[in-house]
């Protein structure tokens, strides 16, 4: 509950209640669900204030706790565990306030000031945060979905163990697509995202100057025309990392698992820090295997990569569809110089196949191009395949049909013999010159297979 004597102090106006704050400024005012909306703004000092910590204040709990705190002076005030959702609080100065364990769902932030806040574990869903300044605030544990951040300032804001509800953080709040991942357009220049999880999220020409992606997991991430000069990637995820026309300039990279990315010859990797890699995940298959990369070792061996397309396939390979492909790959793109370089097992069934390039040959689009080519002729052949098999089938039963007519005709002719030992006398009887099969003749030089069948004739018949 609130302090009886604070309150009666706010109670007598903005002069009263600022000359009290001046005068006694060790005292920390405890106002908890209390706030006099009609003088809040601008004018009250409320810095160091305790406002509700652990209940619900919203006009339905507190009457005096208003909705609209656009302005209000929190500095440092004490809002942790606090459910503030739906409330605005644009260009409210929140300079230092705690507000970790907050359930910050729908607020509009606008232009608010959050410099080095406590965000920790916050519940931050449909939040509004339009230019505000989050230098140096704490959101490592927050749980982030569709909240707008654009034009919001970022330097040195904390992003650790972040855990995004949704898989997108949009732009604009109108544009809620459940189809793409998480997309940082905006500036993140400093931004400490050391552990977060952007496994596949789209951060292409995002500012990352100087940011810390310690440990963060990047896996199948976008990073195509991002700014990551002197960006933390140390012991970071990289796996299957698009990172074309990127700018690494100075990064570092030691410790990172490079499995499978891909670069292109815009790729800056100028000056990086870089004692090892890994190029498998779970660090495995550490490179160098035991001492570190002498300088630029790292830079000139991922120049090789430039000369390469990685081809995956995970449920082995149809190499008709594959020479299809690849011949006309070599027909709309010639001059890149393509050749099949190596082909590798690589667990669970999966197969590498190493495509050698043209150093400036676009490595995305003859990937893309090769496995649309592919997967249509894959298509293509396997209507062939079953037509085959239907084909197959009819000669199959045609040819146990004629087996069957072969049998029969076996059988005939060991009763006609048989006949015969047992009454030699009717052997005249029966014409074994040249009997007919089927309609043919068959005699002792010539059989025609195809004519077998029919019935063996008995002149006395």
């Amino acid at each position: 509950m609130a302090n009886e004597e604070h309150l009666a102090i706010l109670n007598q106006g903005v002069e009263v209640w600022n000359d009290w704050r001046k005068e006694n400024p060790y005292i920390i005012p405890d106002l908890s669900g209390n706030i006099i909306h009609h003088w809040y703004s601008e004018e009250a000092e409320f810095k160091g204030i305790i406002v509700s910590p652990g209940i619900h204040i919203s006009d339905n709990q507190c009457k005096y706790f208003p909705k609209n705190l656009n302005g209000i002076n929190l500095n440092k005030a004490d809002l942790s565990r606090s459910d503030i959702s739906n409330i605005e609080l644009k260009q409210a100065n929140l300079n230092g306030a705690n507000l970790s364990g907050a359930n910050l769902n729908e607020t509009d932030f606008t232009d608010a000031d959050l410099t080095n806040a406590d965000v920790i574990g916050a519940l931050i869903d449909g939040a509004i945060l339009i230019r505000a300044n989050l230098t140096n605030a704490d959101l490592s544990g927050a749980h982030i979905g569709y909240s707008d951040f654009t034009g919001a300032m970022l330097n040195g804001t904390k992003f650790a163990r972040v855990k995004f509800n949704v898989d997108a953080i949009h732009l604009s709040r109108t544009d809620y697509s459940y189809l793409q991942k998480f997309v940082f357009k905006f500036n993140l220049s400093k931004a400490n995202l050391s552990e977060a999880n952007l496994m596949g999220y789209d951060l292409s020409k995002a500012n990352l100057l100087k940011t810390n992606l310690k440990g963060a997991n990047l896996s199948d991430a976008n990073l195509s025309h991002a700014n990551l000069t002197k960006a933390d990637l140390s012991e970071a995820n990289l796996t299957r990392v698009q990172a074309l026309s990127t700018d690494f300039t100075s990064a570092n990279f030691t410790g990172s698992c490079l499995e499978d990315w891909n670069i292109n010859s815009a790729t800056r990797l100028d000056d990086v820090i870089c004692d090892y890699i890994y190029l498998r995940q779970n660090q495995q298959e550490r490179r160098p295997s035991s001492g570190n990369f002498a300088p630029r070792e790292f830079t000139q061996r991922s120049q090789k990569l430039l000369e390469t397309v990685d081809l995956f396939f995970r449920n082995g390979i149809d190499w008709d569809a594959f020479a299809y492909s690849f011949k006309k790959l070599e027909v709309e793109n010639q001059g890149s110089q393509l050749d099949v370089q190596s082909i590798e097992k690589k667990g669970d069934g999966v197969l590498l196949v190493r495509v050698a390039v043209a150093p400036d040959v676009d490595k995305a689009k003859i990937e893309n191009d090769f496995m649309q080519g592919y997967e249509f002729a894959n298509k293509a052949l396997e209507a062939q395949y079953k037509a085959r098999l239907e084909d197959k089938d009819s000669l199959v039963i045609k040819q146990e049909a004629q087996i069957n007519r072969l049998f029969d005709i076996v059988e005939q002719q060991e009763s006609v013999q048989k006949a015969l030992l047992e009454n030699p006398r009717k052997v005249s009887n029966y014409n074994m010159q040249n009997p007919q099969f089927a309609g043919g003749i068959a005699d002792g030089n010539n059989v025609d297979v195809q004519q077998l069948g029919g019935n063996i004739q008995n002149k006395d018949a």
